[in-house]
């Protein structure tokens, strides 16, 4: 059903099987991914799992492979990207998809546009941090050829990325090269990403099917127009690049024109990239849109600390930190916690107060990311857990200012008097009922370094956060293997070992977009779809059962009759009943016959599910006869 290569499967597989454990348990979307076994990991990563599950889209029967939980993924500001939580499988499938589009798509910004985004799908790299460097380093060695820099930045990027906009451009490019990916592929790809995202482009954590869709494809022409525009129009720039990382620009320049007279020309570029950005649907962002002398480059830029030295020898930011100044940090949250002024906006400045070191290039957010993932002994420091202690029982509101980062530095501590009382917080907090969603981030937090080993914890998350916790008890738990052969819809994987369907890349394309129509509440059409579906299974099971076929193939025109269905069907208790009911809806569907008296049914939706279920009954009935 999708056409997709197993070499692309099996590379996406092997990247995330290949970072480090550590690093997979860091992140809800990855934590999966250790609970598999060596051998899970080959039969995943093997040709036939790929052939018998993926390709022929076996998998999607399964629902458990279709809850989107939401992901609680922290912003600097305080708030929460809306961001999505898929099954491993459709994980893997998605950065599969990708890769795809990726190996035909062909870029045509030209050589003065340097773009990067989180991960490089050409180097079968599916993570941000290596990409990122190169991309530091990139506009750091260029920019010494240069005055200035413009940098811009697109207002809520990510939602407001149009899909039908950004396939259509898939489509035009491919058929121009002669390459062109198949209408039903298109179809299923979009709607794969859309139903990821809950009915928006998907924003999912390690996602680089997301950043490579957003920055190399979408925001293709409104660099290419802008590169033209500064290059043919703007004749008092005399040299410029643009290099761009994701939504983030940066415009390097050389002029003649004395900085003080430079404005209108910056404004005029800024103008005109921000009128080709409405053309997609986008903004600027015009409070984080700038421009400056070169030299002040490195304030805008996060420093990467890939392959960094010091004095001739490999160099740790860490090793100029001490826990004089981590304590001087955690003093300066009591003082704001004192004084009642402890916000997002404090909280920042004491970040950038704290943490800003002269000696270094490194900028303070990121000292302090390295203090928090990288060192480890300084937080054993009496003091250090005393103050910690202190600040917990004071106010533990603190912690939901930055709750990953905090939730690392308390458990590295491995004090369990300090643990004990954070957990404590949160269990009164939950027993007060002013649980929010912040507790629920620093209890996924703490889980996650935990390997979910806390009962009491877990059943808070139970009743606060149902889809996360049905997330953990699926994937989490125990390996997704494992889920997949106590799906109560396994028995579909009987049918797979005697029916024609690997060859029909029809049959589980109905049930897709059944699917995906049911999870937009649109039941005339999610109806339709799975009638579709139901008729063609049938006409397989008739084909494995009753050897029923034209010309060796299953009898796809044959079933579509209530006769056909009744005789297939017979032996099962109120078939004929259920397929009345299925016939009488179908017949009754805007979507399948213009007589369209559904319309005029007030109880609709509860009939169409339940004839659904009722179906569904059928089929796994007959496959037990496989």
């Amino acid at each position: 059903m999708f056409s997709i290569k197993y070499d692309d499967w099996r590379n996406t597989c092997s990247q995330i099987f290949n970072q480090k454990h550590g690093r997979k348990r860091m992140y809800l979307q990855w934590y999966p991914f250790t609970r598999l076994s060596q051998k899970e990991k080959e039969l995943l990563i093997s040709q036939e799992f790929f052939n018998s599950f993926i390709k022929s889209g076996l998998f999607l029967y399964y629902s458990e492979n279709w809850i989107v939980p939401n992901n609680y993924i922290m912003k600097g500001d305080g708030n929460f990207r809306n961001a999505s939580l898929v099954s491993p499988i459709m994980y893997l499938l998605a950065l599969t998809i990708g890769k795809s589009i990726s190996n035909v798509y062909v870029c045509k910004r030209p050589q003065g546009i340097k773009v990067f985004y989180a991960g490089n799908f050409d180097e079968d790299r599916l993570y941000y941090k290596k990409d990122y460097d190169v991309f530091f380093k990139t506009i750091n060695k260029i920019s010494q050829s240069y005055q200035y820099y413009i940098k811009t930045d697109v207002k809520d990027f990510f939602p407001n990325i149009d899909m039908n906009k950004l396939f259509d451009m898939i489509n035009n490019r491919l058929s121009v090269i002669a390459n062109p990916i198949s209408q039903k592929d298109l179809l299923l790809y979009k709607e794969l990403l859309l139903c990821l995202g809950q009915g928006e482009f998907p924003l999912i954590e390690n996602s680089t099917v997301s950043s490579y869709l957003a920055t190399v494809v979408y925001l293709e022409k409104p660099d290419i127009k802008l590169n033209h525009y500064v290059e043919n129009k703007e004749k008092d720039i005399t040299e410029f690049v643009m290099i761009r990382y994701a939504d983030d620009l940066y415009i390097l320049f050389n002029s003649n024109t004395p900085q003080k007279k430079l404005m209108p020309i910056v404004n005029r570029v800024i103008n005109f990239y921000s009128s080709e950005l409405k053309k997609l649907g986008l903004s600027l962002n015009r409070s984080k849109t700038t421009w400056r002398r070169i030299s002040e480059l490195n304030e805008e830029l996060k420093k990467s600390l890939y392959d960094e030295q010091f004095n001739g020898k490999d160099f740790n930011i860490t090793d100029i930190v001490d826990a004089d100044l981590l304590l001087k940090f955690l003093e300066n949250i009591e003082n704001a916690l004192l004084n009642y002024s402890l916000d997002v906006t404090e909280y920042t400045k004491i970040v950038n107060n704290t943490f800003f070191i002269k000696q270094t290039e490194y900028t303070p957010q990121e000292i302090f990311n390295s203090l928090v993932y990288e060192k480890h002994q300084l937080f054993n420091n009496p003091q250090i857990i005393n103050k910690l202690l202190l600040l917990i029982n004071f106010d533990y509101s603190f912690l939901k200012l930055d709750t990953k980062r905090f939730m690392i530095m308390f458990l590295k501590t491995k004090d369990g008097n300090l643990i004990k009382a954070m957990l404590a917080k949160l269990f009164e907090a939950n027993r007060n009922g002013v649980w929010s969603i912040y507790d629920t981030s620093l209890a996924i937090n703490y889980l996650l370094q935990r390997n979910f080993e806390h009962r009491d914890l877990l059943k808070i998350l139970r009743n606060e956060e149902q889809n996360i916790h049905s997330y953990y008890n699926l994937y989490c738990k125990c390996s997704f293997f494992k889920s997949i052969k106590q799906s109560h819809q396994n028995y579909i994987r009987k049918f797979g070992k005697n029916a024609f369907y690997f060859k029909d890349d029809k049959l589980f394309f109905f049930y897709f977009m059944y699917m995906v129509e049911l999870k937009k509440k649109n039941y005339l059409s999610a109806f339709a779809y799975f009638k579709n579906f139901f008729d063609r299974i049938s006409a397989h099971l008739a084909f494995a059962i009753n050897n029923d076929n034209a010309k060796g193939k299953p009898n796809y025109k044959k079933y579509y009759k209530e006769g056909a269905f009744k005789s297939l069907y017979k032996n099962i208790p109120s078939s004929d009943i259920v397929i009345r009911k299925a016939h009488t809806i179908r017949n009754a569907n805007p979507l399948s016959h213009s007589s369209a008296e559904l319309i005029d049914n007030n109880n609709t939706p509860k009939d169409i599910l339940t004839s659904i279920e009722e179906l569904s009954l059928l089929i796994k009935s007959k496959i037990s006869e496989l």
